[in-house]
């Protein structure tokens, strides 16, 4: 199978809306970081990227996690959110970005408040139902 042409995206695009999804509850769980590892080199893979190491991309969301929840608590949250979701507007660019986002989020199983926020806004956006998950804690 031949590798997609790569895309216009950046590698900070097209990971940025997954390390959302680790951090937004603000709890970083190993599971989660698992989940953003092997999510991420699909969808680099699906925009025509080189695939990584796994720790070349847990390096990435280390170097980038502190700015970006800089980011999410300020005022600019719900900018940052929108940004890196609107990016993506194939239809199955943001089909796979959506089960991303939805996987990492019931990674721990558990799904709260914050994580059906950011479900909520991808629905929105990509047009798409949200998944039948009850938030386990507010």
């Amino acid at each position: 199978m031949t590798r997609p042409a790569p895309s216009n995206l950046s590698l900070d695009d097209i990971l940025m809306p997954l390390a959302i999804a680790v951090v937004i509850d603000q709890k970083v769980r190993p599971v989660e970081r698992t989940a953003f590892a092997e999510l991420a080199n699909g969808l680099l893979e699906l925009f025509g990227h080189e695939t990584m190491p796994r720790q070349a991309l847990l390096d990435w969301f280390a170097a980038s996690k502190d700015d970006l929840e800089d980011q999410l608590w300020d005022k600019g949250g719900n900018t940052l959110v929108l940004q890196a979701l609107t990016r993506f507007t194939k239809p199955a660019h943001c089909e796979a970005v959506y089960d991303a986002l939805v996987s990492i989020a019931v990674a721990d199983r558990e799904y709260v408040t914050e994580e059906s926020r950011l479900i909520k806004s991808a629905s929105a956006i990509y047009g798409y139902p949200r998944p039948p998950l009850k938030v386990t804690r507010s």
